[in-house]
């Protein structure tokens, strides 16, 4: 009679302290790197951590790099690449170079300078960065030849990539 009244206990303790969790998920940190305001605030969030720790989210995969490209910190995203951050893996479906090269959210000018920073630091269209598709399979199979994505793969080419 004791157990299953002290089970319960322990289940709704277990639940209110799941219910509370939440409000935690939507401060700034390395779990939630997308609710950082500022790129600050973003470095905090990954001080001290592996800079190349994964977190997948539905299909994106994100990266400290990764992060620093969707809040639109280049600056951070050169000192994680100088300390060693792995500059193929992040973005959509684990691949930063397709990612930067296919999401336009920018204009192709400033993703160039993106693309010639991942490139420089090591991404590489015909490698796969963490799948069996490389880079350049990815986006000519999801893409085609749309005139940005040929701009950016050019880019990409003339910066060794």
């Amino acid at each position: 009679m004791l157990r299953p009244l002290l089970f319960a206990i322990l289940c709704l303790t277990f639940g209110l302290v799941l219910q509370a969790r939440p409000a935690h998920a939507l401060e700034c940190d390395d779990q939630n790197p997308d609710y950082c305001a500022k790129c600050e605030d973003l470095e905090k969030a990954y001080k001290g951590k592996d800079l190349n720790t994964i977190l997948v989210r539905g299909r994106s995969v994100w990266t400290p790099l990764y992060a620093a490209y969707f809040k639109d910190c280049p600056k951070i995203a050169v000192r994680y690449l100088e300390l060693g951050a792995n500059p193929a893996v992040g973005g959509m479906e684990g691949d930063m170079l397709a990612t930067v090269i296919s999401w336009d959210r920018w204009e192709v000018e400033k993703r160039s300078l993106w693309v010639k920073m991942l490139v420089l630091a090591g991404a590489r269209l015909d490698a796969p960065p963490i799948t069996k598709r490389t880079t350049r399979e990815r986006l000519m199979q999801e893409y085609g030849k749309r005139d940005d994505i040929m701009a950016l793969i050019k880019v990409a080419e003339q910066n060794g990539g």
